[in-house]
């Protein structure tokens, strides 16, 4: 069945219609050079098609190499496995990786290496993405033929991370706020536990993401408020040190960001907490 092809991004990557009418983003080796619009008839001349993608973001692999794009899209692939079912990650994330490789590649070329002070930070509070990172190094290298330097592993963990649903639709700044933010309070709930997280645990893995949806909710004054209040001085009585490591995070927030949790979302943050607790 013929595909319409619509608009031109380069040679190799075009906007068209699926059979469905949804406008896709496919690559293939000539897919961009005949006139616009036209009816792409071999569909064999098609090597990968990506849904539900901006139309303003896939416009960025005008710059992008072959090799980088496909390069991108196994990292992407790799996380969707690695991550598991529950993450979902953007479908724009295959071209703003790509769209930071890229320049990441270039700098190689320009022999600049820019360093990123986060990386400590990201491999701590994201240690998952962050071994995709150093995966997706390797990648590159043997796909590409760059060998791109350390420090970007960091930045690829990054760009999963803003990636992942709930993240803000890709805000870097507001993942790199959260990174930081999530070590703060990872350092209070082992402070106030008396113990050390095990980072690659599923109740870690779960107590991050919890976080991150937090920071984002009070960041854009989207605080969760129902009338749990009974329930919440429930468990604030029967647990008192879970409730009070959680009122020394919401401390941390007011005194960091000017934030205050409700104490519905209290009440959610002590039962991760609890949770963590219970493995030590």
């Amino acid at each position: 069945m013929a595909m319409r092809v619509t608009k031109k991004v380069n040679n190799n990557v075009a906007l068209a219609l699926d059979e469905a009418g949804n406008e896709v983003v496919i690559f293939g080796r000539g897919v961009g050079f005949p006139p616009m619009p036209y009816l792409l008839r071999d569909e064999r001349q098609i090597k990968r098609v990506f849904r539900d993608v901006s139309a303003r973001v896939a416009e960025a692999a005008a710059t992008i190499s072959d090799g980088v794009l496909v390069v991108s899209s196994d990292i992407v692939d790799l996380a969707r496995v690695e991550l598991g079912e529950m993450t979902r990650l953007s479908p724009n994330l295959v071209f703003t990786l790509a769209d930071h490789l890229q320049f990441a590649v270039e700098r190689v070329g320009e022999s600049i290496t820019i360093e990123n002070p986060l990386a400590a930070d990201v491999a701590y509070v994201y240690p998952r993405e962050y071994g995709l990172g150093k995966t997706a190094l390797g990648m590159v290298k043997g796909r590409v033929g760059v060998e791109l330097p350390p420090t970007e592993a960091c930045s690829v963990a990054l760009h999963i991370v803003s990636g992942e649903a709930g993240e803000g639709q890709g805000d870097m700044s507001l993942v790199v706020r959260s990174a930081l933010d999530i070590e703060k309070i990872t350092g209070i709930v082992e402070r106030e536990l008396g113990v050390t997280l095990a980072r690659d645990s599923y109740a870690y893995v779960r107590f991050v993401a919890h976080l991150r949806f937090l920071l984002g909710r009070l960041l854009k004054d989207e605080s969760v408020a129902s009338p749990n209040r009974a329930l919440f001085d429930e468990a604030a009585r029967d647990f008192p040190q879970t409730y009070a490591c959680a009122r020394q995070i919401n401390d941390y927030l007011t005194e960091a960001h000017g934030l205050s949790c409700t104490s519905e979302e209290l009440l959610y943050l002590m039962m991760h907490i609890g949770r963590l607790s219970a493995l030590h």
